[in-house]
């Protein structure tokens, strides 16, 4: 992505991206210089270069009457984004209970393909909530892959998301059971009796079941405390019967 449009992600118009890019690079300017280099006019430069100080990416110091100024570095973006990311955590939980106030309907949300559906393991360690899952071992791996199961599963333990996991019987799932403990799981060995073909995830108030078509696999996310506890209700009583 072109440097510019990401700093526009951060909320700044693309002019006052290009004239903070320009005085970045070529270190100090005038006003003239930022005008001459962007070809904005000087009067918007002016209106710019005052509202990217009030920002604290610019500043400036005279010199002969004239204003020079120069950029701040480029970590004040990020330091930007934190400040938004905390404002925003601090009204999480009003917008949630916008969002989940009595009488709302379920939010269902459809995911087409490996790399849409890895999306809601993303969701797993941001909701930072315990996990129940079911899951064909061998086919989640094929799926998604080793790498990226391994990458969740230390995401997932460095956070400190304990998960319970029911799978088949396998060479592949026993080894797995045996390094539970170092990755805050606890695996169980569904009855050979019952086969499954899908996986079943449970996390908070959010269901993600996937199907593991290999042309083209798909999930669907609900997200309701109904649907949430009546699952776990299932899985709790698959685990009973379960070694």
């Amino acid at each position: 992505m072109h440097i510019q449009k990401v700093i526009e992600q951060f909320g700044y118009k693309p002019n006052e991206a290009r004239a903070y890019l320009t005085v970045l690079y070529k270190g100090e300017c005038t006003i003239a210089d930022i005008a001459d280099e962007t070809t904005i006019p000087r009067t918007s430069v002016k209106v710019i270069v005052d509202a990217l100080h009030k920002d604290g990416l610019l500043n400036y110091y005279v010199k002969k009457r004239y204003k020079y100024w120069t950029a701040e570095s480029p970590e004040k973006l990020l330091a930007r984004l934190r400040e938004r990311e905390m404002a925003l955590r601090s009204v999480l939980p009003d917008l949630n209970a916008l969002r989940h106030q009595s009488g709302a309907k379920p939010i269902v949300k459809i995911y087409s393909g490996t790399e849409e559906i890895k999306l809601i393991f993303e969701d797993m360690i941001a909701t930072k909530h315990n996990i129940l899952a079911i899951s064909p071992w061998e086919d989640w791996i094929k799926m998604l892959g080793e790498n990226f199961v391994n990458d969740f599963t230390e995401q997932r333990a460095s956070h400190f998301l304990r998960i319970k996991l029911l799978v088949g019987r396998s060479a592949n799932s026993s080894n797995l059971k045996s390094h539970d403990e170092k990755v805050q799981r606890e695996t169980r060995f569904i009855p050979e009796r019952i086969k499954i073909s899908s996986a079943t995830f449970v996390y908070s108030n959010k269901t993600a079941i996937i199907s593991l078509n290999k042309k083209l696999p798909t999930a669907v996310l609900i997200e309701d405390p109904d649907v949430a506890h009546t699952m776990t209700v299932f899985f709790d009583e698959l685990w009973e019967i379960s070694s």
